[in-house]
């Protein structure tokens, strides 16, 4: 069954504290040491410019310590961008929450004319898709827009629990909530925004705006950085159930059960299974045991393997409120 995936509208701009995050600052279960252990944990990522140990304060009010992890060189480099610029061009890929053939998608003319019929003047008079590539300038109103924003190179800083904590009760991940942080250092994100609502809880959000998203599952904030609504070792298999054959990922290996990442609790992520998907996960798709790297044990998440996105849909343990910053 797949998720409802809403993609970012135009008044995205407007939503940095959204995809962003302001700097970070320092229940019934058990402390779940697990998922650390004695391992180094620094050691598994890529692109770290440096990691310390912090004193920090998780959502349940746990005085804790963290890993602050701070990273550069996260953008990947790929050939975007991912809006076509004809109708009958391919693009990359996204869901489409209108009226007409919603769902998870190429970005070609099938999309465009959906999105016509649903009143969106998206395509103009020489069949050229309309393009926004900055949310500087004001758009023309009543058109509709392909999102392709630039990405600029940043500094991510992440706060990581180094002992996860298991809530009572898991903590449901909201429109464009950052989920954690992938290997690499790119953040992991919920679902973007509704394309026909725009970003929730915003006074005056308007939609008409759909994001390209490349084939690896990612795309740049309006802030410039890249993130991921897909764990990407994982997105043939999700673009291979949702019949979409014209585009693929290549940036990134795809693989069974690696370890993809860690969710902003301190459980690892793991990506997908085309056969050998475990049938024992919780409601936040995961599941307790051991794994390659945890050989002892730990609480662990796993990508899906056919739903867009693919990202866990909940979270086990508490994290900091604010977990991940840029300048």
């Amino acid at each position: 069954m797949q998720r409802p995936l809403a993609l970012a509208a135009l008044a995205l701009c407007s939503a940095l504290a959204a995809c962003g995050s302001d700097d970070p600052s320092g229940g019934t279960s058990a402390v779940d040491a697990g998922a650390q252990g004695a391992v180094d944990f620094a050691s598994r990522f890529t692109n770290l410019q440096s990691h310390t140990t912090v004193d920090c304060t998780l959502s349940d009010g746990t005085a804790t310590t963290c890993h602050k992890l701070v990273f550069t060189g996260t953008n990947p480099t790929d050939d975007g961008p991912y809006c076509p610029e004809k109708m009958d061009d391919i693009g990359g890929v996204g869901v489409y929450d209108g009226k007409t053939n919603p769902g998870f998608q190429l970005l070609t003319r099938k999309l465009w004319e959906s999105m016509e019929a649903d009143g969106y003047d998206i395509v103009d008079d020489e069949g050229k898709v309309r393009v926004l590539t900055d949310l500087k300038s004001k758009p023309e109103s009543g058109k509709g827009y392909c999102l392709a924003l630039e990405k600029v190179p940043l500094t991510l800083t992440y706060l990581i629990p180094t002992t996860p904590k298991k809530l009572g009760t898991p903590a449901t991940i909201g429109t464009v909530e950052k989920i954690g942080v992938q290997l690499d250092g790119i953040p992991m994100t919920g679902d973007p925004p509704s394309v026909v609502s725009g970003p929730p809880g915003m006074a005056g959000a308007a939609g008409g705006a759909i994001p390209s998203i490349d084939p690896c599952g990612g795309h740049p904030d309006p802030a410039g950085y890249y993130h991921a609504h897909f764990v990407p070792e994982s997105m043939n298999l999700v673009l291979k159930a949702h019949g979409i054959t014209a585009v693929s990922c290549t940036r990134v290996k795809q693989a069974d059960h690696v370890l993809a990442g860690f969710a902003k609790d301190g459980y690892p992520v793991y990506s997908a299974s085309a056969s050998d998907q475990p049938t024992d996960l919780d409601a936040c798709n995961g599941k307790t045991g051991p794994t390659a790297e945890f050989p002892d044990g730990t609480y662990h998440y796993y990508a899906f393997k056919d739903q867009a996105p693919n990202m866990p849909p909940c979270l086990v343990g508490a994290s900091v409120d604010n977990v991940m910053s840029y300048q």
